[in-house]
């Protein structure tokens, strides 16, 4: 049985993930059912692993995902924040775990809300941070007398602190021989390659849930890990790679310090400028919003070390996208191309079919470009060397 699993026997249905094919899990050992989408097995490119993939050891189902369930889990995921970091196929994968579950077990032990994290109360923060200037309320001051019992204590407390460094000087001579004795074993503790595998067992049975479910979804995912378990959907990982805790997220300015719930925003809604970051929140003791800002992920400079390029007209300028207003041209397929699907105009061609819709002579077409899509700048080279390619008559007499 893979580790990290705990007792995964009851697992009647299996909702599986790409990562799971990726690493070859045993899946037949621990599930009856292995259920995945068609987009998984459309994001397994590599050969080897379609080798795997037409020799399973196991019946693998797939099943589409209805669209209402996949709204469900879109605006869950807002809410919670790790829509960005989710693609559609993730979607598609919690969707299709959320439609198995409803067919099982039903809707009414889950969540439509997800929780906000709350640390532990403490009273010493809460008398802190009263103001004594409130009607009502008198915190006394503190007395001479306090004050000088405080400091004989601390006095007491330096002596004896001498006393024991004195007996620490002492004990340190006599066992200066037994150290060279002990220098032999100076390497235990330490993980090698030889004992990574007790290690790994150790650590995933710490983390490891015993719980007999019915349904559950298998990923390695960790915003996929957090949406389903704030909605109460049942998780299992690889090797025991499961979230600590919950939480949720919100977006942060790091020029004017706006925040927003609003998850699909690029541009901040105060300033204006591309400087949104998305960090953790969650509400102290006393219910206010508090925000945890990650100190290992440094600001990035990408876009802000060369200068912008000169802003450029016609058809298909490709302009970087500096406000959130900013006009973005159509892209339309031009006059002529679509005369060329069109049977009913006069300069029709006979010989094409009239129920072809794609369009792939015109500068649009030869360039890739299609409505509603991203341009990406590492586009340009293979665009160029298609359109080079297409123009290309020196192979004719």
């Amino acid at each position: 049985m893979m580790d990290g699993f705990g007792d995964l026997r009851e697992v009647r249905v299996y909702i599986v993930d790409t990562t799971a094919f990726i690493q070859n899990a045993p899946l037949q050992e621990i599930a009856d059912n292995v259920i995945t989408c068609p987009e998984v097995v459309s994001e397994i490119t590599n050969k080897r692993q379609l080798r795997r993939l037409v020799v399973l050891p196991y019946d693998l189902n797939v099943k589409e995902v209805f669209s209402e369930h996949i709204k469900i889990i879109t605006e869950f995921a807002k809410k919670t924040g790790d829509y960005p970091s989710l693609s559609a196929t993730d979607i598609k994968v919690m969707a299709l775990t959320y439609q198995l579950e409803k067919e099982k077990n039903g809707t009414s032990h889950l969540r439509l809300e997800p929780l906000m994290q709350r640390p532990l109360v403490t009273t010493e923060n809460i008398v802190s941070d009263m103001n004594p200037d409130v009607t009502g309320f008198f915190l006394p001051g503190k007395s001479k007398n306090c004050v000088e019992s405080v400091k004989r204590c601390e006095n007491l407390v330096d002596q004896d602190n001498k006393d024991m460094r004195e007996s620490d000087i002492e004990s340190d001579d006599v066992n200066e021989s037994s150290t060279a004795e002990s220098s032999d074993d100076e390497n235990a503790g330490w993980i090698t390659p030889s004992n990574i595998e007790v290690a790994k067992k150790h650590v995933n049975s710490e983390l490891t849930e015993e719980k007999h479910v019915s349904v559950a979804c298998i990923t390695t995912d960790f915003a996929m890990q957090n949406v389903l378990r704030q909605m109460n959907l049942n998780v299992c990982s690889l090797d025991g790679r499961l979230i600590k805790q919950l939480r949720t997220y919100i977006l942060r300015c790091y020029t004017c310090f706006k925040t927003t719930s609003i998850m699909t925003k690029k541009f901040c809604p105060k300033c204006g400028n591309n400087t949104l970051k998305k960090v953790a929140v969650s509400l102290d003791e006393n219910g206010k919003q508090q925000i945890h800002i990650n100190p290992k992920k440094p600001l990035t400079a990408r876009g802000k070390k060369f200068s912008l390029p000169k802003i450029r007209g016609g058809k298909h300028p490709n302009n970087p996208i500096l406000v959130e207003d900013q006009p973005m041209p159509d892209n339309r397929p031009s006059r002529l191309a679509r005369t060329k699907n069109n049977p009913l105009d006069d300069d029709y061609i006979a010989g094409f079919s009239p129920f072809v819709m794609r369009d792939v002579n015109s500068k649009s077409a030869q360039l890739c470009i299609r409505p509603n899509q991203e341009f990406k700048h590492w586009m340009k080279k293979i665009q160029m060397k298609l359109v080079e390619k297409e123009n290309d008559f020196s192979y004719l007499p």
